[in-house]
């Protein structure tokens, strides 16, 4: 077994390029290996901004022998009343055999010729070249750049190649760079080249070279250094994760200092002071050590990390102080002038901002949310008072769109919506709704808490769902530019946590209306065609369900059984929260010994209602019990009248689990329905009462799930 050690070294790469082309390289290396019969083990990857190397600790020396029949033409094709014909010898010639070691076997009734084929594994030396630069080409960056008179394409441009296998080069080429055996080290602080031969060289090399090239070791030192930083003035760094992870990729050795601001800027809110630091410079804020993160203040103090070494650190500290207080100076100017101006007061500039052209502006928008949240906020039972900041949050939500803090950094909008309410004065509960609106921003951040804030996200989603399918503006599966599976899954999530019983249908029917309403008043100045929606209400409303219980099945499906899932959503699609409790029911019982044979029985049920083309509808009324014949058909029927009140009123209370046991003691009467019974029997009265029967069988499951496609 030998190593491999393979860098492709080139111009600072972006820090978000790095990772996935790292994940690249090793499952593009193992795919080659697994591809070519090489066996492999010990590979890992690591790499910085000027450097992505594949590191490969055991590498067999040669591929493995290959020994197997292959199969030829037809017999009859190859041999002539036992004679070879040219299709044998082409056969034979094109596998490396002789023909007279042609043999005759039967595959599938058919008689072949096939031949034995071995083939000897080649030397790893062989291989790697062709290996290696498949592998440099194959890597894909989110964006890409040609360089020189070449056509090749890489992220930045490609400097220098290490390829050492077992301390040999192997000749790769890209760009018109050769590989060698000489890494390069820090740019500014040891740019000779180093002469590697083994992975223990490389990585030590490097290291006296003053370059960590192990991105965890980076991440280590950049959050000790940051953690001593924060020590020495009582303080905490505040936990900002996606921050270490794109500085660990923006330098090659850490270093680090600590920046000492005036305590007047703590007058500025903590998110903008946070953003400021770290928008533009990549600063870490430092907070009261004393406590929780969720009370805790900023102090006047940041950690940097910067990459290269030098003699006199106060000049670094120096020239990022001016460059913090000049950032910090723009934000407090920004906050200074955005409060000289309330947020009611800017509403007339929305109607400026045009949101989707064909629907109108961003001001229109505003009141169709009002209008929406605090229709939501009746819908959930959540009172007046609720109602009325609902509906105030919901018609300045978007007014900080058009401040000149958010327009620096748009990150800040809804928190710089949430400061400048409470500097005009308006009540708290609005003031919160309107930083809530846009959570949660994914599948597993956070829920807007307050009720006020669920209406105003709820309908902020609900909002853009509606206008963007309204207008066809649908997401394609590589693309959703107005971020609408992420609505539809906010939805989902803030109606599962408020535990609502009712159907989104009511909620997205609401909405239209609200747009229709408030495109439809003659005193609003409007920008788009107030009948820009293709199609009707019912046709659009059918297909944002459709489009929401997609998204709903993706994500239950990370946590249950998909046919479980998929049991649920074809009986269900509409009502989320019970869809969440249904599923979570039925996976609790799946395992019970019962469970299993029942799911087959109603299988049988439903393939017979299919075959016979009977549609849903539970016509329990239209069955005769006069008119059985079989005691198994009056005993399922007995069974059915007194499970069926026990499951609606567990399905009246949401009792799911309830209704499941219920429907379980059902497996007994219909396995022996089925044992004893013929449904299709050829007196069309009583066919038709047992398929009768079954219809109204069918319709108490589906009041829980399809359970027909468990299994």
């Amino acid at each position: 077994m030998i190593e491999l050690i393979f860098e492709i070294g080139c111009e600072d790469l972006p820090a978000r390029f790095v990772p996935p082309a790292l994940d690249q390289l090793e499952a593009g290396f193992r795919s080659r290996c697994e591809d070519r019969r090489v066996e492999v083990d010990g590979i890992r990857t690591v790499g910085t901004p000027r450097r992505l190397t594949l590191l490969v600790e055991s590498l067999a020396e040669k591929q493995e022998d290959l020994s197997e029949r292959q199969l030829g033409p037809p017999a009859q094709v190859a041999f002539d009343d036992g004679e070879p014909t040219g299709a044998a010898r082409g056969f034979a010639s094109s596998k490396g055999v002789e023909v007279d070691e042609l043999m005759v076997i039967e595959e599938d009734g058919e008689e072949r010729a096939a031949a034995d084929v071995f083939q000897q594994g080649a030397s790893i030396h062989e291989l790697l070249p062709e290996m290696l630069d498949s592998l440099i080409e194959d890597l894909e960056f989110p964006k890409s750049m040609r360089w020189g008179s070449g056509q090749e394409r890489f992220g930045r441009a490609v400097r220098w190649i290490v390829a050492v296998a077992d301390g040999q080069v192997v000749p790769v080429s890209f760009a018109g760079v050769e590989s060698s055996g000489r890494t390069r080290g820090h740019r500014f602080a040891a740019p000779e080249p180093i002469a590697v031969e083994t992975i223990e060289e490389y990585e030590e090399g490097l290291r006296e070279a003053h370059v960590v090239v192990d991105p965890d070791e980076r991440r280590d030192e950049i959050e000790s250094l940051l953690h001593r930083m924060a020590a020495e003035v009582d303080g905490r760094i505040v936990d900002d994760p996606n921050l270490v992870d794109e500085v660990v990729h923006l330098v090659e050795e850490p270093h680090g200092t600590r920046l000492d601001f005036d305590d007047s800027y703590l007058e500025l809110p903590d998110e903008v002071l946070e953003t400021s630091m770290r928008s533009h410079q990549r600063y870490f804020a430092i907070e009261e050590a004393g406590t929780s993160p969720d009370e805790a203040s900023l102090i006047a103090h940041c950690g940097v990390i910067y990459n290269t070494p030098v003699r006199d650190p106060e000049v670094v500290n120096d020239g990022n102080l001016r460059v913090l207080r000049a950032r910090l100076d723009d934000a407090r100017f920004f906050w200074e002038n955005d409060r000289e101006t309330p947020l009611e007061d800017r509403l007339e500039r929305l109607d400026e901002v045009v949101w989707l052209e064909q629907v109108g502006s961003m001001a229109e928008r505003a009141r169709r949310m009002a209008t929406t949240a605090g229709d939501l906020a009746r819908v959930f039972e959540m009172g007046d008072g609720v109602e009325t900041h609902a509906r105030r949050a919901a018609l300045l939500a978007k007014a900080d769109l058009v401040t000149q803090m958010v327009d620096e950094f748009p990150d800040l909008q809804g928190v710089m919506g949430r400061e400048y309410a409470l500097s005009d004065g308006e009540p708290a509960p609005v003031a919160r709704a309107i930083e809530e609106q846009y959570l949660p921003e994914g599948a597993t951040d956070n829920l807007p808490v307050s009720a006020e804030g669920r209406c105003v996200a709820l309908a902020e989603k609900l909002d853009a769902l509606v206008g963007c399918f309204g207008v066809g503006l649908e997401p394609s599966s590589s693309s959703d530019p107005y971020g609408l599976r992420r609505a539809a899954l906010g939805v989902i999530r803030i109606v599962d946590d408020l535990d609502w019983a009712g159907s989104v249908r009511d909620l997205l029917e609401l909405t239209h209306d609200a747009y229709i309403d408030v495109q439809g008043d003659e005193g609003a100045d409007h920008t788009g065609d107030p009948d820009a929606f293709e199609v009707s209400r019912q046709q659009l409303v059918d297909r944002l369900v459709d489009f929401i219980a997609r998204r709903l099945r993706y994500l239950l499906i990370e946590d249950y059984p998909t046919d479980v899932v998929d049991a649920v959503l074809a009986a269900d699609d509409e009502h989320l929260a019970d869809v969440f409790l249904r599923v979570d029911a039925l996976s609790g019982l799946k395992d019970e010994p019962d469970f299993e044979p029942l799911a087959l029985g109603f299988k049988r049920v439903v393939n017979i209602l299919e075959k016979e083309d009977i549609q849903a509808g539970g016509r329990a009324e239209s069955v005769d019990p006069s008119a059985f014949e079989a005691s198994e058909e009056r005993a399922l029927w007995e069974a059915y009248g007194s499970i069926r009140d026990e499951v609606e009123t567990a399905v009246d209370a949401r009792d799911w689990e309830s209704a499941c046991q219920a429907l379980i003691r059902l497996k007994g009467p219909v396995d022996d329905f089925f044992d004893s019974v013929m449904v299709m029997a050829d007196d069309p009265t009583l066919r038709q009462n047992r398929v009768a029967m079954l219809d109204a069988l069918r319709e108490l499951f589906w009041r829980v799930a399809d359970i027909s496609k468990i299994g």
